[in-house]
């Protein structure tokens, strides 16, 4: 495979390494091609393998792809074996349980699948993150990007029976925008000012500045669109216009859907249902899997993978993503409101070890930026690699000489705890010294996250720079945990990155932007890892997911 940027105009391959079942070895990695075009407009480059690239025509980016319909939402599965048969009840083996049933609150995995699952977003994203039509039919920007106006499907319905209109949307919006929230969908859709129905079935998004990235964005995770009037059951029971209705759950351990009969895609999904349950420890995954008491696990820890490459009747995958794990130095707290303090912890983290003994060779070394290795938007930067007399030259011009600090981890977001055991160890020998706490993740939401200065965590891959760059490392952006600017004038150059419409100077704006996160963003990023997972070989038409949650509109069971 080719290393590297991939100039534009020219093919590429993504690649995914498949273990078929009683195999010993993998078999040579699928490829599909796709021809690169000119990444217009916001539509960024693929972050889920890196050596590929793509983009989409003016015409498509700008006009929506008006003449897609429901139709052209059957491709991502077009290679599944034989023909769709209906019925069936698959079970998903999740490393823990979703958090909220709320899809605008919800951060973990199972939470996100569940969301996706049952409700719908306005557009729909391909392999290569180029947006289709879901809920809306059509999208238009005007006013140079500063307003776009979408076309809604009719004839679209909740499942407690209501309707979709464009008030659902507007209501939508506006609950992740209310100026007291401060969930996670804040910002999802862009930067947008107001949202305002014209008419049942258009809507008008019009937004604080030009921005050219809003048909993807409106795909993303926490943009799905919930009913106006079904707001307050979110919790308890969810209601959408997905493929599938919520049934019941079990706190902490599975949430079932069942088949959405009205669903307005005709014939999908094939399934019966879907189980999403919790298993935690590697050995009773594979127990379940072996079984036959789940069909598909996601996410898994590489040990188990590793442990079922050779398992009949089971599938194994190991995909390169944009996923990774995460030191979080936070900005706005001591000691890391210094930057020569998050400078130094850098130094002392052994990324290549990592690689090998975390991941277990299941992954790739990181460089303190959101992106992989070989993505064509990467700029020159040094490699961070571990030199500790740099790291303890960094602390003494900070006026450190020893440090006592508390990493917080958890056991539950695997590997992270070997990432905190080997940063300690290394950190003792230039005067750090480090105790690690390893806490529940419901006791990290609660307690850790944003409220401590130093831990671990998980970023998934994402299809906008908007998301990547902007919400994460703007100061005051929803998912900028230390709230301040990172870097004297990183602010003003994300501002002109989501408000540049040309391709040329958005990308020395993203290069600009990344330099100064290598060296002073609250971040440290020591590897990216492989999205793993397994399912049986009865489950057809599943691949990989690009960003966390599985598509089961057409996944069926032999």
């Amino acid at each position: 495979m080719p290393s590297g940027p991939i100039p534009m105009g020219r093919r590429c391959w993504k690649r995914t390494t498949r273990i078929e079942p009683g195999s010993k070895s993998p078999k040579s990695p699928d490829e599909t091609g796709c021809k690169i075009q000119q990444n217009m407009r916001g539509f960024t480059m693929n972050q889920h393998d890196n050596s590929n690239a793509t983009g989409v025509s003016r015409r498509n980016v700008l006009a929506g792809a008006a003449a897609l319909g429901s139709g052209m939402l059957a491709t991502r599965f077009a290679a599944a074996q034989g023909k769709p048969v209906s019925g069936g009840v698959i079970r998903v083996g999740f490393a823990s349980t979703p958090d909220s049933l709320d899809p605008q609150k919800t951060v973990a995995a199972a939470g996100n699948q569940v969301s996706y699952l049952i409700f719908d977003n306005l557009t729909r994203l391909d392999e290569n993150n180029v947006a289709h039509p879901m809920l809306a039919t059509s999208w238009t920007p005007e006013k140079g990007g500063l307003e776009w106006v979408f076309e809604l499907r009719p004839g679209v319905k909740f499942h407690h029976g209501t309707e979709f209109t464009s008030a659902d949307v507007v209501a939508t919006i506006e609950r992740a925008y209310a100026p007291e929230v401060t969930f996670r969908a804040k910002g999802a859709f862009g930067p947008v000012e107001k949202a305002v129905a014209e008419g049942p079935h258009k809507v008008r998004l019009i937004l604080k500045q030009p921005f050219a990235e809003i048909p993807v964005v409106v795909a993303g995770r926490w943009a799905r669109i919930i009913a106006a009037d079904a707001i307050d059951t979110l919790e308890t029971a969810p209601s959408g216009t997905g493929p599938f209705k919520f049934k019941n759950s079990q706190a902490g351990s599975s949430v079932t859907v069942e088949k959405n009969p009205n669903y307005w895609i005709p014939g999908q999904p094939y399934l019966d249902g879907v189980e999403l349950v919790g298993i935690k420890e590697s050995i009773a995954q594979q127990a379940a899997i072996r079984g036959g008491n789940v069909d598909i696990l996601t996410q898994i820890p590489i040990e188990t993978f590793l442990s079922l490459r050779n398992a009949s009747n089971i599938k194994v995958f190991s995909k390169v993503t944009g996923q990774y794990q995460v030191m979080m130095t936070q900005s706005n707290m001591a000691p890391f409101d210094n930057p020569l303090v998050r400078e130094a912890f850098r130094y002392i983290v052994d990324r290549n070890l990592l690689v090998a003994s975390a991941l277990l060779g299941q992954g790739t070394v990181g460089n303190d930026v959101p992106l992989p290795p070989g993505n064509p938007m990467l700029p020159e930067l040094p490699q961070h690699k571990q030199d500790l007399a740099k790291a303890k030259e960094l602390l003494t011009k900070a006026g450190i000489n020893t440090l006592d600090i508390e990493l917080w981890t958890s056991s539950e977001r695997q590997p992270t705890p070997k990432m905190a055991l080997a940063f300690k160890e290394a950190a003792a020998k230039v005067g750090v010294n480090v105790t690690i706490r390893d806490v529940p993740y419901t006791e990290y939401v609660s307690n850790v996250s944003r409220k401590k200065p130093f831990y671990t965590t998980q970023w998934s891959a994402y299809p906008t720079f908007y998301e990547r760059l902007y919400l994460m490392y703007r100061s005051g952006a929803n998912w900028k945990y230390g709230v301040v600017e990172d870097a004297p004038g990183l602010d003003a150059i994300l501002d002109k990155m989501i408000s540049e419409l040309d391709e040329a100077k958005r990308k020395e704006l993203i290069q600009e932007a990344l330099v100064k996160i290598h060296k002073s963003g609250e971040r440290i990023i020591p590897y990216m890892m492989n999205y793993v997972g397994a399912a049986s070989a009865k489950v057809q038409a599943y691949t990989p997911p690009n960003y966390d949650v599985i598509d089961f509109r057409e996944v069926w069971l032999s």
